[in-house]
């Protein structure tokens, strides 16, 4: 080991000893008498941000807390520790950061350990575009175009995950099944076929490719890698494995799906991906925080995270995923795309995809179940305003999409009584549109809100922010439903 290695060893193992309390972890209780184990990363006056033992970063105020709680929360202290430090590597100091972005080809870390750094700084300086932003958690998602490229392979598909001040994990997706088989144009587009030849033994190739390119890449650096089983359940699967300053970079290849690489903190991929399940009690009381009651008579859920499908047909896996990130279930389109037999360039198998879900949705201590036809405007108010949001397959027309489009900007500013009449008149109109046909433009996706006074529903598409939130007459979305629905409850 030369001079500076040693110095930097040095100084590292000195940062980690200076941290070592911010690494704690901590049980609190709330004034009700609910407790949770997590690690203080800050304390900001009224509000304490935290990181539980399965890497989920949440934000609460302090004064939840009860008085033996609140002692330890105002006894941190927050100068000392901004983020979790993850052990490092013996071998770390021996290989430098500017080594490693450069056989990434991209400048992923700024330092030793990249999970101190807020999310957007890393966004910003990988040029990765902003694809969801909540109270508890925000991602960042670039479909790259094909001159980019990171550790020498085209991503279709590279995200960044985090919560509202550090990152937890980033994910590339390289050849796989979706994109690179997909449809013309995303959002509402993404249902006009594209010119693309879907050769299943070319996919195979272009996998293959992938994976050697990658591991030769990886291998000039940091070694031959370890192979271990990772992930639970139907997405259970081997994984190449590198180590480096406490990050692990994990291959995963799943013949005719996809070959992706991720970056996770050793501990957990020392846990092969495996959660640890949330009580009720606690997501119960986040998700009733979550419902927002507007002046005009809007009900609806926040904070559900968006996960942009791109231009490939993966509304029901992204969809789905998007529910159960936001009941604390790890959820990943890909793998949802790859257990519920999605064809190249979309179009998922929906009850495979289902009897999936089932199992890891009551493995993580939730449970799943279809409701009966569409549901009623009363069945909607009972989930949402228990932050529940409710899974919604539905024909997604030009002509639905035109009313929800012109329907959501027109009704901004206009009061109750006012607009119920506007609705009033659309729903008697119903009886003139051209009924879809059974597998005309399928899609899934979410109901999250309602407006009694009015008629109405609010929802949302896995196409990027831009679609988080859009209007339509109860009428209007019985008329467009295809009838089926689902939710994930506690």
């Amino acid at each position: 080991m030369n001079t500076f290695s040693k110095i930097r060893l040095i100084i590292l193992f000195s940062l980690l000893c200076a941290f070592s309390f911010g690494q704690e972890m901590q049980r609190l209780t709330s004034s009700s008498g609910v407790s949770i184990e997590a690690i203080i990363i800050k304390v900001e006056g009224e509000k304490v941000y935290m990181r539980r033992s399965d890497g989920v970063f949440f934000q609460v105020s302090i004064s939840i807390f009860d008085q033996a709680s609140t002692d330890k929360v105002l006894n941190f202290n927050s100068a000392e520790k901004e983020s979790e430090l993850v052990p490092v590597n013996d071998s770390a100091p021996e290989i430098s950061f500017e080594e490693v972005n450069k056989i990434l080809g991209n400048p992923l870390f700024a330092d030793y350990s990249l999970w101190d750094d807020d999310p957007s700084s890393v966004a910003s300086r990988l040029r990765w575009p902003r694809e969801s932003f909540t109270e508890n958690s925000q991602s960042f998602r670039l479909y790259a175009p094909s001159s980019y490229k990171f550790a020498s392979v085209r991503p279709y598909s590279a995200a960044l995950y985090g919560g509202r001040s550090a990152i937890t994990s980033a994910s590339l997706v390289f050849a796989n099944k979706g994109d690179c088989f997909a449809s013309v144009g995303a959002g509402e587009e993404h249902f006009k076929e594209g010119e693309v030849t879907k050769d299943p033994k070319v996919l195979e190739s272009w996998i293959e490719r992938d994976e050697d390119l990658i591991i030769k890449k990886m291998e000039s650096l940091l070694g031959k890698a370890r192979r271990q089983n990772y992930g639970q359940g139907s997405a259970k699967r081997k994984v190449s494995r590198w180590d480096w300053s406490g990050h692990s970079f994990l291959l995963s290849v799943a013949a005719g799906d996809f070959v992706s690489l991720s970056v996770e903190t050793i501990e957990h991929a020392n846990a092969r991906g495996k959660a640890k399940k949330v009580a009720d009690m606690h997501i119960r009381r986040v998700h009733r925080a979550n419902v927002e009651k507007r002046g005009n008579g809007d009900v609806v859920i926040g904070n559900i995270p968006m996960v942009d499908q791109g231009p490939k047909g993966y509304c029901v896996p992204a969809t789905f995923e998007r529910c159960m990130r936001y009941m604390e279930v790890p959820a990943d389109m890909y793998l949802l795309a790859m257990v519920g037999s999605t064809g190249l360039g979309g179009g998922t198998h929906t009850p495979t995809l289902v009897e999936s879900v089932q199992k890891e949705v009551w493995s993580a201590g939730r449970t799943f179940k279809p409701l009966k036809g569409h549901p009623s405007i009363k069945e909607l108010i009972r989930f949402i305003d228990s932050g529940i949001p409710v899974l919604w397959g539905l024909h997604s027309t030009d002509q639905f999409n035109q009313i929800a489009n012109q329907r959501t900007k027109a009704r901004m500013g206009v009061d109750a009584v006012s607009w119920r009449k506007v609705i009033q008149k659309a729903a008697k109109e119903i009886k003139d549109y051209p009924k879809p046909h059974i597998s005309e433009a399928r899609h899934i996706c979410i109901i999250h809100g309602y407006n009694k006074k009015t008629g109405e529903i609010a929802f949302t598409d896995s196409w990027g922010e831009r679609y988080t939130e859009r209007w339509v007459a109860v009428e209007e979305a019985t008329y467009f439903s295809q009838n089926n629905c689902w939710v994930i409850e506690y």
